[in-house]
């Protein structure tokens, strides 16, 4: 029988500060020890209890939400880089460019101009096609019959 990563009642309080790391990530530094007194643990125990049940630091479970949520944002809205840096939670522009990257591959420009033109293409009031589900020996023909 294999062995869980921490008990159940260690999960409930670590899941309780996971939420408060959520919530308060997209207003500026977010302190552990903070998050660890809503743990009922050291700092210590806590960032080492919290990497050992998510697969991830306290720090880098901040820094991926941020991330997604910048993405989310430079897809959906017109904001700014610099509005959405300070959205997410970097007091620094530079430094969130720099994070963004190394997490997503380009900056944050890049990645808007990539992903733009997919949701532009379609018009406000155009009639979006049904998703259809095509069998892939029909796929496979048409691909034959094309080359």
């Amino acid at each position: 029988m294999e062995r869980p990563l921490v008990d159940r009642g260690t999960l409930v309080w670590l899941e309780q500060a996971r939420e408060f790391l959520r919530a308060e990530a997209d207003s500026g530094p977010v302190l552990l020890e903070q998050a660890a007194a809503i743990a009922c643990m050291s700092p210590f125990h806590f960032h080492r209890l919290f990497a050992r049940a998510y697969g991830e630091t306290p720090h880098t479970f901040v820094t991926r939400h941020r991330i997604d949520r910048a993405k989310a944002l430079l897809a959906a809205t017109d904001l700014t880089v610099l509005e959405i840096c300070l959205q997410v939670g970097y007091s620094s522009v530079g430094t969130f460019s720099r994070r963004f990257a190394e997490l997503v591959g380009r900056t944050p420009s890049d990645f808007r101009r990539s992903i733009r033109p997919v949701l532009i293409a379609v018009p406000r009031n155009a009639k979006l096609w049904t998703p259809r589900f095509v069998p892939l020996c029909f796929t496979n023909g048409w691909a034959r019959e094309a080359a």
